[in-house]
């Protein structure tokens, strides 16, 4: 597994545009000193000073020609590391619903916003239909509901087949004392200074999302693009979010510490 360290170095190192098309160069076959320097024009000493960064990092490895011209060295990329930091890039990237993990424990999430509208309803749905192994969603506004709710909020989750029988708006005291794994604030206003202090135990954490209404008051086409973006971006969020989850009850079970 790589280390945090070994992480940093490789991405300083990709990110000069001269390395990163060295690699992409030697992804494709294995090449001398000279070879690089015809493909890329770069002059022998950059061109040493970009190598010798790559080899640092252990993206790429060198060595002396297999029974040809001695003098020959090759460059080719550590197709071990290469790998290591795609597993690593996979898991801080957001799987495709269908392929997201159950959990041994479904965590209990609640959603909050400030009243119970568009961003905390549609996490709920989302969570029930694309997390069923893993999420048991709830959601809640901090006060009564005032505003009414969007065509687009239904309209969109209508698109993606979703059912909405089951949503009702609500506010948090209307909970009780039901316990919560995680609560996400999904509502800047909310997470600025409104967030109650009733559910204790629950890890706490922060989502900033558009809201529709806020962002497009008055106009529902406008609310629309707003809403299915929103879905994107919760579709995206979830699935990390499961991910992370599922992460950590594995290395619990294991022993072994968060990395």
């Amino acid at each position: 597994m790589l280390s945090e360290v070994q992480v940093v170095e490789i991405f300083k190192a990709l990110a000069d545009p001269n390395r990163l098309h060295l690699f992409e160069l030697l992804l494709c076959s294995d090449q001398t000193n000279s070879e690089l320097m015809d493909a890329t024009g770069l002059r022998q000493n950059l061109l040493s000073h970009h190598l010798a960064m790559l080899h640092e990092c252990e993206l790429i490895q060198e060595h002396q020609s297999y029974g040809g011209d001695a003098r020959r060295h090759y460059y080719s990329i550590n197709l071990a590391i290469a790998r290591q930091m795609r597993g690593w890039w996979e898991d801080h990237s957001p799987l495709d619903p269908e392929s997201l993990p159950a959990l041994k424990r479904p965590r209990r999430v609640l959603f909050l916003c400030l009243e119970n509208a568009t961003r905390s309803l549609m996490a709920e749905v989302m969570a029930r239909h694309h997390t069923s192994g893993a999420l048991i969603p709830v959601s809640a506004g901090v006060r009564e509901p005032i505003t009414p709710l969007p065509e687009a909020l239904w309209q969109v989750l209508a698109e993606h087949n979703l059912p909405t029988d089951s949503l009702v708006q609500k506010t948090y005291q209307s909970l009780g004392d039901m316990k919560f794994d995680f609560v996400i604030v999904v509502c800047d206003i909310v997470h600025e200074g409104l967030v109650p202090s009733t559910f204790e135990g629950a890890t706490h954490m922060h989502w900033s999302l558009s809201d529709p209404t806020q962002e497009a008051p008055g106009d529902p086409v406008r609310q629309l693009e707003v809403a299915r973006r929103l879905y994107d971006e919760l579709e995206l969020r979830l699935a990390l979010f499961v991910q992370c989850v599922a992460k950590e009850e594995a290395e619990s079970a294991s022993g072994s510490p968060a990395s």
